[in-house]
């Protein structure tokens, strides 16, 4: 039987020069093509309301959350710094249910950088806005204009976690992000870090809900090895 994952979309909500306000619900392309290279069926679940997640939850085996915006401050408790840059609050407030919901359903979730970030508040835990002037971050953590399928930094992972087991105990990932996890929501468990102590990825005790800080989407293309992080959510189910 086919393993259905639905992919949280992200939703275009500014005026442009060709579609003005003419707005759409999109996935980027890689996340869609990650799941099927793994055996998965892609199914992309339109932004909707938190009282609506129960019902999407209910048609899917497994939830993926991708990049995008940051996280809204107020929704983890904090007054929004200049650096924030754009957040969300509609789109926050949809996926943090959608979390909520296949959790109470013992559904396994996948999130990836802002989708990593937005597990982390669902649960209960909190970010910091900007990792350079709140905690002094000395690593380059958005590589542009370096191109995004190439690996830039490396990462350390957590002995006995599953990145360990599938990547080893150091290896090299790619970094587009400037906030990231201050503290870990209930049950979940550091995975991997950056040499400047960024947290870079989590699981849950269960092992059922799991996030990375990088993006696989982008590199899996020219180093296959990431697509085993898509593999493993499909496994889960």
């Amino acid at each position: 039987m086919a393993v259905k994952i639905g992919i949280a979309s992200n939703h275009w909500i500014h005026p442009s020069d060709r579609f003005d306000t003419n707005y759409i619900d999109y996935i980027q392309i890689d996340y869609v093509d990650g799941i099927r290279e793994s055996g998965g069926v892609p199914f992309i679940l339109p932004l909707g309301q938190p009282d609506e997640a129960e019902t999407y939850i209910e048609s899917v085996d497994a939830l993926l959350l991708t990049g995008g915006q940051g996280v809204t401050p107020i929704l983890y408790g904090a007054e929004p710094i200049k650096e924030v840059e754009e957040t969300d609050i509609y789109r926050d407030e949809f996926e943090i249910a959608l979390v909520k919901a296949a959790v109470k359903a013992g559904k396994p979730v996948l999130g990836i950088c802002r989708g990593l970030q937005i597990v982390n508040v669902a649960l209960g835990g909190t970010l910091y806005q900007d990792i350079y002037t709140q905690i002094g971050a000395t690593g380059k953590h958005n590589q542009h204009p370096t191109s995004w399928e190439i690996p830039t930094q490396h990462v350390t992972a957590t002995a006995g976690s599953w990145l360990q087991a599938k990547f080893g105990d150091r290896f090299l990932v790619n970094s587009f992000h400037h906030q990231a996890i201050d503290q870990l929501g209930a049950d979940l468990t550091t995975t991997a870090v950056s040499d400047d102590k960024v947290i870079e990825a989590f699981e849950s005790a269960d092992g059922q809900v799991f996030g990375v800080q990088f993006h696989p989407e982008m590199m899996f293309k020219t180093h296959p090895e990431f697509r085993e992080v898509f593999q493993h959510l499909v496994d889960l189910v």
